[in-house]
């Protein structure tokens, strides 16, 4: 496995296709009469990833894999990512899936697919610890 993403594993040979890791860093831009524009630093923005994906039917039904992909991006709900070394990455958001169609059979099925996942950082408590504070007693 070369990472996880909630429930949803990627294998290196059949699956992945390339990782992309992009981080911003946000400026006030303060306007001055007759002179340039000041920057004002205010820190770092949430980091985004585009994960690249071949789906084949040879390894994999591609209708069944993009349903669970839509699944969990519809749900709106935070994803761990996890690469296959066990690092944690973070909580992501799937916030883009672009799919691209390769190979059809005659009949219209799909063969062969390119799929790019756009995750976004997600900063907030992840809603299944919050769960979890749910089941404390609070002391009266």
């Amino acid at each position: 496995m070369f990472a996880q993403l909630g429930d949803i594993q990627f294998d290196l040979i059949t699956y992945f296709d390339g990782i992309n890791s992009t981080v911003t860093y946000n400026y006030a831009e303060h306007e001055r009469i007759n002179n340039k524009t000041l920057l004002q630093f205010m820190g770092e923005n949430l980091q985004e990833f585009t994960i690249k994906l071949n789906l084949h039917s040879s390894f994999c039904v591609p209708e069944d894999e993009i349903l669970k992909i839509r699944t969990e991006a519809q749900l709106g709900k935070p994803l761990k990512f996890i690469k296959g070394n066990g690092e944690y990455v973070g909580a992501f958001v799937i916030s883009q899936i672009q799919k691209t169609t390769e190979q059809t059979s005659p009949e219209g099925d799909l063969i062969a697919i390119q799929v790019e996942l756009q995750l976004k950082e997600y900063a907030g408590k992840i809603p299944e610890d919050e769960e979890e504070e749910k089941g404390l007693k609070k002391k009266e």
